[in-house]
């Protein structure tokens, strides 16, 4: 009886080894997982409940196979793309998360213009004319440049971590071509000599792109995210590249050293947000009226609330393009296993009229894109129509019209 005892004890045993072991981050997957699809707020204002339906077995099926830290949370990182959220992120990790593999662009960066043309906005003075402010592309690899671009803006908003298809545009644009390293691509232009064709190479990786063009010159500043004049016409001018803990002295500043305007352009283009309180309400309800906003989809997060702000305080007129679409509450939440937290969405925050920002982002009244002849010639299409509203003073009428000449 002993004997047939102990044989059935070394069976069970023999079973219990036999057995497939759970795999190490299939319970952090299902929490996380099981969390998104309860609490996250996006899924019908950015029309991706399918998406993420489709993609949970795969990511999963990834997250099982994964034998380090690293390599789970670079799936969780590509469950982020599928959810198309930028403030998503990974905190208080074990690791250092993975980080993407570097893509290289030929340090050129575009803006798309009235008539549907497309611009250099910025470019390595290595290329030559081609470097000129301004100049119009003609072609990329043989197509349309602006077809070229706005296609490559589509597959953007599928596949990166943009929180609208304006943010995924504005990539698109300021670091195209994007690839590894060496790669090249042809581009043809207008050169004061009539068109041009010149080869490009991916050699400068992707890092950063510009916020700017024809910046006004000898700005005062304050802080590293406030510079401010008087222009030409008398108009105020106060530049805002982030929202940081400065920004309400910066702004207190430039009222008290630029006095007697014929109004305020704030420009929050390319701003990078960051957060604000009500010592910075406090200085922007005392801008001097009138006042115009200037944004684009560079202007994202405690940016976008900002430019809100200021039209509902000052009645101000907002010119230019929509903000990112990327303006949330957010809060922690952890892996089971420690393995690390995620910075997640909770709501948006909301416009005036009561729809969240994120995804929509804030709509000029007055939709301004830049004029390649204005811009060649060195001035700031937006700059220039704001403060022509200004030293006028005439509220055109009707909301959300096309200023393009």
């Amino acid at each position: 009886m002993r004997t047939i005892l102990m044989a059935c004890a070394v069976c069970a045993a023999t079973i219990v080894q036999a057995q497939e072991p759970q795999p190490k981050y299939v319970a952090d997957w299902r929490a996380f997982a099981q969390t998104v699809d309860d609490t996250y707020p996006f899924f019908d204002l950015k029309n991706i409940r399918g998406e993420w339906d489709a993609a949970k077995p795969m990511l999963e099926a990834r997250a099982n196979a994964c034998a380090s830290d690293g390599e789970f949370l670079g799936v969780v990182t590509d469950a982020f793309r599928v959810l198309r959220d930028s403030h998503m992120q990974i905190a208080d990790a074990r690791v250092v998360p993975p980080q993407p593999e570097p893509e290289y662009y030929p340090a050129i960066s575009f803006m798309p213009a009235a008539e549907k043309k497309v611009v250099v906005m910025f470019a390595n003075p290595i290329l030559g004319e081609l470097s000129k402010i301004g100049t119009v592309i003609t072609q990329i690899d043989g197509t349309s440049a602006y077809e070229y671009l706005e296609r490559h803006a589509e597959e953007e908003w599928k596949h990166s971590l943009a929180s609208s298809p304006q943010r995924a545009r504005l990539h698109a644009y300021r670091i195209p071509l994007r690839g590894k390293q060496g790669e090249t691509h042809t581009i043809r232009y207008l050169a004061s000599s009539g068109e041009r064709e010149v080869s490009v190479t991916c050699d400068t990786e992707a890092r950063g792109w510009p916020h700017t063009y024809n910046f006004p010159e000898n700005t005062m500043a304050f802080g590293r995210s406030c510079f401010f004049k008087r222009l030409d016409s008398g108009v105020g001018y106060l530049y805002l590249r982030r929202v940081d803990q400065g920004v309400a002295e910066g702004v207190k500043q430039a009222l008290e050293r630029v006095t007697d305007t014929k109004g305020w352009i704030v420009d929050l283009r390319g701003n990078g947000g960051g957060g604000y309180d009500e010592a910075l309400i406090a200085n922007v309800k005392s801008i001097p009226r009138p006042v115009a906003v200037i944004i684009d989809a560079g202007c994202i997060s405690a940016g976008e609330t900002l430019a809100r702000d200021i039209a509902e305080h000052t009645g101000a007129r907002i010119f230019g393009t929509k903000t990112a679409g990327s303006s949330s509450a957010k809060r922690k939440w952890s892996f089971p296993s420690g393995v690390a937290s995620v910075i997640m969405a909770t709501r948006s925050r909301v416009r005036a009229d009561g729809k969240p920002i994120e995804f929509n982002g804030i709509d000029p009244d007055v939709i301004v894109e830049p004029v390649a002849e204005e811009v060649q010639q060195g001035k700031n299409t937006e700059i220039l129509r704001a403060e022509a509203f200004l030293v006028t003073a005439e509220n055109s009428s009707g909301r959300n019209e096309t200023l393009t000449n």
